[in-house]
């Protein structure tokens, strides 16, 4: 899957996928009204070509993107410049993060969590839990159903958020949802929830 990735950065197809010029109008919500103090430690997990790490760094924010493609880091870096703002980029693997234990305030996830497969999920769950701080949250965003067109999604639903985060997370409401992209006019279906470590 990484080299795919790779070559949809390098190709620069991303941008006719996902791409989007814009920090997602959830993450700006999340961020008005969540009262997480300047200086804080955020992740931005699959942060691809960093729009969302980036919003977070004009916050004043102390802000971490992980992905595992170098092409869409790359991308992130000259973004992250052009904006005037410095984002830690690593590359690294969701799975086994290059992350101090808990040291992250807020995880963001806009469509990372869904591209993890079923057998790969606790591992994932075991990461975030490990990197967070006691109370830290997770804005987590993800496919809710399949696309006709077939996608490699493995689904966000409400069974999976409480399967998956329910021993180490308490959580609102699994919230339906569109995530928007430039890209074109289709919207993904999707669901959000907000997680908490216990």
């Amino acid at each position: 899957m990484k080299e795919q990735f790779d070559a949809l950065y390098t190709s620069g197809e991303f941008q006719n996928m996902w791409d989007y010029a814009y920090p997602s109008a959830e993450l700006v919500s999340f961020i008005a009204t969540a009262k997480i103090p300047a200086g804080a430690q955020m992740l931005d997990v699959g942060c691809g070509a960093g729009n969302e790490a980036i919003f977070l760094a004009t916050q004043s924010y102390h802000v971490i993107g992980v992905d595992f493609s170098e092409e869409a880091l790359k991308i992130a870096k000259e973004r992250a410049h052009a904006v005037g703002v410095h984002v830690d980029l690593r590359q690294g693997d969701v799975l086994d993060l290059p992350i101090e234990t808990g040291s992250i305030d807020f995880i963001n996830d806009r469509g990372c969590f869904h591209v993890i497969s079923e057998e790969q999920r606790e591992q994932f769950v075991q990461e975030m839990t490990r990197v967070l701080r006691p109370g830290g949250k997770v804005l987590l965003r993800g496919c809710r159903e399949h696309r006709p067109d077939g996608d490699w999604f493995t689904l966000v639903t409400p069974e999976a958020i409480d399967r998956h985060f329910g021993k180490q997370f308490t959580y609102g409401p699994v919230l339906p949802f569109f995530i928007v992209s430039d890209a074109n006019n289709e919207a993904l279906k999707a669901n959000l929830v907000v997680l908490e470590k216990k």
